[in-house]
């Protein structure tokens, strides 16, 4: 939620300059100055907010998670000292957080998707080896930690002459938060405010309305949607710094094709895997009951399914937006959460525990159709003022 989404506006801006550098063998950058210089400039404020905000968010964690918690029965489960230090490794976790958008923005997505995958896969071996030792809730001390460590020793090693050069001092071209940037973020930290209630959001969401054992199934349920959802999104997410080079090169007919492509891939092995996903949950009842009784119950699996489908033609439609460095659904993203947040809560009584996922599959049927709409018309102005600028 602090996190606001700058992100996605330091990957755009670092693309930007990016097409006027170069890797060396070494792996430092080389080409314009000027360019590099921007690009200093650009970590730099970065870090400072990141460094603001980290503070914000440990201390508000902190003592929001202590209030809340404590509100509830714990079971008897001992839960401070696994909160804090999560807390505080999130805290320092978020420092990093401009430096993959820096990567990304280099066009390094290759690199820091390969990342991402072993720290998944021994992040969840850990996670899953400590939960069948009987840590119990122990067990989130130490993901926590990994996911602190494993990172930082990577970008230390990796990444070490790329960060020397690139966290020295900016010379004099710099990057004017006020003019260069904050047009686009505005929008996109709404865009990604709103979005915590319909993802980040949905597990304290359901811890509130419905208690913790039902917390956990949603939040379980969901996370595999989610994670279907997020490794069909990659075939677009991606593509969005070379859509930018496209878009600034007036290549429009080549980012047209190269986008429906992408976009038809996502959607389609989005609908694959939740299809799988909703086919496979009685099998996985009948072999593993234990396991299964995790999850909801496979018509609230089936709502989720179908609101995370809705939501890819959403998501696509943004990608090719965002290379264009453009934010049209910035308040459709602020309505849609609002409708979500309060239709959970007013309706709890009617629905009880499928209300989350029905309200999640409801609220993102029509904005699908909006946003592929606004994509299209964002298209067809662009390829106007083409036109317009060709018979000049």
């Amino acid at each position: 939620f602090l996190e606001a989404g700058f992100a996605q506006s330091i990957t755009q801006f670092t693309s930007k300059e990016f097409a006027s550098l170069r890797f060396n063998t070494s792996g430092a950058l080389t080409g314009d100055p000027a360019a590099l210089s921007r690009l200093r400039s650009l970590l730099a404020q970065s870090n400072r907010y990141y460094c603001s905000m980290a503070a914000v968010l440990t201390v508000a964690l902190s003592i929001g998670g202590y209030w809340f918690f404590s509100s509830k029965s714990s079971h008897g489960v001992p839960w401070h000292i696994p909160w804090f230090v999560v807390c505080f490794t999130s805290g320092l976790g978020f420092l990093l957080t401009p430096y993959w958008a820096f990567l990304v923005g280099c066009n390094r997505v290759a690199q820091v998707a390969t990342y991402r995958f072993w720290a998944t896969l021994v992040g969840f071996t850990v996670t899953a080896t400590g939960l069948i030792l009987g840590f119990g809730i122990y067990v989130v001390v130490y993901g926590a930690l990994f996911n602190l460590v494993f990172p930082i020793v990577y970008l230390t090693t990796r990444w070490r002459k790329l960060l020397l050069q690139v966290l020295r001092p900016p010379g004099k071209y710099i990057i004017s938060w006020r003019e260069d940037i904050w047009g686009f973020q505005w929008r996109i930290a709404l865009t990604w405010m709103s979005r915590y209630f319909l993802e980040s959001g949905i597990a304290p969401l359901a811890f509130q309305i419905s208690g913790p054992l039902m917390a956990g199934k949603i939040g379980m349920t969901f996370q595999v949607v989610r994670m279907i959802g997020g490794i069909s999104n990659t075939w677009t997410a991606t593509k969005i710094p070379y859509w930018g080079a496209l878009a600034a090169g007036n290549r429009w007919e080549e980012l047209e094709f190269s986008w429906r492509s992408a976009a038809r891939r996502n959607v389609l092995l989005t609908f694959i895997g939740l299809l799988a996903f909703v086919v496979a949950f009685p099998l996985l009842n009948s072999i593993w009951p234990t396991a299964s009784n995790r999850f909801l119950a496979i018509t609230d699996i089936a709502y989720f399914s179908v609101g995370w489908f809705f939501y890819s033609f959403w998501l696509v439609s943004m990608h090719y937006t965002r290379a264009l460095r453009q934010e049209p659904y910035t308040f459709l993203h602020v309505a849609v959460g609002l409708v979500f947040l309060s239709g959970c809560l007013l309706l709890y009584k009617n629905f009880g525990d499928s209300t989350i996922p029905l309200i999640f599959c409801l609220v993102h049927i029509v904005p699908a159709y909006i946003a592929v709409r606004l994509r299209g018309n964002i298209r067809n102005s662009l390829l106007v003022q083409k036109s317009d600028t060709y018979h000049e």
